[in-house]
């Protein structure tokens, strides 16, 4: 199938790699010098816990091509997708996929079909894939083969609907998991970071300085959170994600999980890492959530707000992390072990974020 992709960091690399490991006929729109390298040198991204590097050739593009498509997928950061949709409108294809945090996934939606001349398709996806882009490659951390939460907006997926994107990655052994609500499932998900996103800064992105009771205090922030979202009227996603709250043995699983996010190289490269790169973002998700609370102001959040208080100012952040390098080193050689090592005492359950809103049921 012919898939055009806009966004080639970290996480779009990776689904480019799959979509040309599924066969699919990929172009890639990178206007930068990654996308001169890219063209010189093929995508190269070494797959940190298989231990294996590929190289994958897509066809690169500095502007929209012409030419018909299957498929869009739009990989970036929720607060830059807006910019890139009278693009997006103008794509020759039915079929065009938002992927990655973006709490404003509704007004996108309305204006993508507003500005398209022919009938278009908007989902909304979320890969779980961590890493550091270098000068010339990728250094990437995943689950397997990958897999991705797809729905509609505030619908579940037709059949034909779903056919089309597991044709798309056939082959691959990626994994799509179907949603049918996928701004509560995204507004869930950015509630179950900010607490993280606000201890990081809190302590300069090394959460391995946070006192281990600041666990708890995060969960509470999310069960804060989760009420708050539950007052605005949006569903909790994935389904029963907040009985977590209310099982002693389900709790203990999670603050296994926040452990691991705070304590270990794992979650330095899951979660840390991306608030130092992505300020941002993480103002942007911010924002979203202090809108939706001046909405409900009855909804009282006193560890979320205690811990939001915490961190410095989002002016302060800015001036510390935005002119900073944004290039990690790779993890250490033995950085292996420990990613296995931490799977293990999560019961595979936290490789990132996304991978703890899939976290297992019972």
């Amino acid at each position: 199938m012919k898939i055009l992709v806009y966004g080639c960091g970290v996480i779009g690399s990776y689904l480019v790699h799959v979509l040309c490991k599924a066969g699919d006929d990929v172009t890639v729109v990178s206007k930068g010098k990654w996308g001169e390298i890219l063209a010189a040198d093929g995508l190269r991204i070494h797959h940190r816990s298989q231990r294996r590097d590929t190289v994958d050739h897509p066809h690169i593009a500095k502007e929209l091509p012409e030419g018909q498509f299957d498929a869009v997928f739009s990989v970036m950061q929720g607060c830059q997708q807006r910019i890139v949709l009278p693009e997006l409108a103008r794509a020759n294809a039915p079929l065009v996929i938002l992927v990655g945090n973006n709490t404003e996934a509704a007004d996108m939606e309305r204006e993508l079909l507003a500005l398209s001349e022919v009938p278009k398709t908007a989902l909304f996806g979320f890969q779980g894939t961590a890493g550091v882009r270098s000068e010339r490659s990728v250094d990437c951390l995943h689950v397997g083969n990958g897999s991705m939460t797809v729905g509609g907006l505030h619908r579940a997926l037709t059949e034909d609907e779903k056919n089309v994107l597991t044709d798309i990655f056939s082959g691959s052994g990626y994994k799509l998991n179907f949603e049918d609500d996928m701004e509560g499932w995204l507004y869930c998900h950015a509630a179950f970071i900010l607490p993280i996103v606000y201890e990081s800064y809190r302590y300069d992105c090394d959460l391995r300085n946070a006192p281990t009771k600041d666990l708890d205090r995060m969960l509470r922030a999310v069960e804060e959170s989760y009420g708050l979202i539950m007052a605005s009227g949006m569903p909790i996603r994935p389904r029963g994600d907040e009985e977590y709250f209310q099982s002693k043995q389900k709790l203990a699983a999670m603050r296994a999980v926040m452990f691991v996010i705070a304590k270990t190289k794992l979650g330095e490269l899951c979660a840390t890492d991306h608030c130092r790169n992505a300020v941002t973002e993480m103002e942007w998700l911010d924002a979203a959530f202090e809108k939706l609370r001046a909405a409900h102001p009855e909804h009282k959040m006193p560890e979320w707000d205690a811990m939001r208080r915490a961190m410095p100012s989002w002016e302060t952040i800015h001036q510390t992390y935005d002119d900073a390098p944004k290039e990690q080193e790779p993890p250490r050689s033995d950085a292996g072990k420990k990613i296995i090592a931490a799977l293990a005492v999560t019961g595979g359950a936290a490789l990132i974020l996304h991978q703890i809103k899939k976290r297992r049921k019972g």
